[in-house]
């Protein structure tokens, strides 16, 4: 009974996947479509199943939204959303399929687990990705502070002196300089200082960012005098800041190191007190 029950959920898997890469294929002929995710992106674009879906994904949007430049369509979210499902589509076919071929109902419910976890765990790497972009930010943000005070209080002019330093890390993969610099090019556009800073604090999404602009707004507001204190004052709060987020990562990376030893340890004692078990 529950053998028929398995071989029916595998053939309606079976037979959805065909009728929606089918579908995909003949929406996109003239490109290569890609049968983990097109399908699934079709099944997603199904009205009524989007409009309970995108509720559930605003925290995963907003994530997308921070790792491409500040903005996420529709169609970004659908696709990611369409990876992960196709990803657990074929985890829950392939454990059906084994559980079929065991006669065992447990691979189903394992496979059914399986899934749900990694739906879980695309969304948690979705989020650290955007946790590392923001620590890679801060990390960053003293340095290029730094160079930017040193350069002011040489008597260089500000938005020079930044335009310098970006320069120095033109193949620097860090987010903090691909948005500085996209920031200088909507300048040379003819965006004003004030819209330019806007966005890419918008972009960057993190507080300090943020406050690195209000702070190079002052300069262009009220002059030098008040922008060198409060560009110093900016500074050691970003150097303390990069002494907190090292000092957090040390402590995580000590904690992964206590399992691995742990293992170890109970190795080392199970290979001591072997032999005395043994002989007893």
């Amino acid at each position: 009974m529950i053998g028929g029950i398995m071989i029916l959920i595998v053939a309606g898997m079976s037979v959805l996947y065909v009728v929606l890469l089918f579908r995909a294929w003949r929406k996109g002929k003239p490109k290569r479509i890609r049968p983990n995710v097109d399908p699934f992106v079709i099944l997603l674009h199904y009205r009524p199943l989007l409009a309970r879906l995108q509720p559930l994904l605003q925290r995963q949007r907003i994530c997308l939204a921070i790792l491409n430049g500040g903005a996420c369509p529709l169609e970004t979210l659908v696709a990611w959303a369409a990876e992960c499902v196709g990803l657990a589509y074929f985890m829950l076919l392939i454990s059906c399929l084994l559980g079929v071929a065991s006669n065992n109902s447990a691979l189903f419910m394992l496979g059914i687990l399986v899934s749900g976890c990694l739906l879980v765990l695309r969304s948690k790497e979705l989020s650290d990705k955007v946790s590392k972009r923001r620590q890679a930010i801060v990390m960053e943000m003293p340095e290029l502070l730094s160079r930017l005070l040193l350069m002011v209080n040489a008597g260089e002019n500000v938005m020079r002196a930044l335009a310098r330093s970006i320069e120095q890390k033109h193949d620097s993969a860090n987010p903090l300089y691909m948005e500085l610099k996209a920031a200088i090019e909507g300048m040379k556009r003819g965006e004003s200082l004030a819209t330019a800073l806007e966005e890419m604090g918008r972009r960057c999404a993190v507080p300090e960012v943020k406050l690195f602009a209000t702070t190079l707004l002052i300069n262009a507001r009220r002059g030098g005098d008040a922008f060198v204190p409060a560009l110093r004052e900016l500074t050691r709060q970003m150097w303390d800041k990069r002494k907190a987020i090292a000092r957090t990562l040390g402590e995580q990376a000590s904690s992964r190191l206590a399992f691995p030893l742990a293992v170890v340890f109970l190795l080392i004692m199970v290979l001591v007190g072997a032999p005395t078990v043994l002989m007893m």
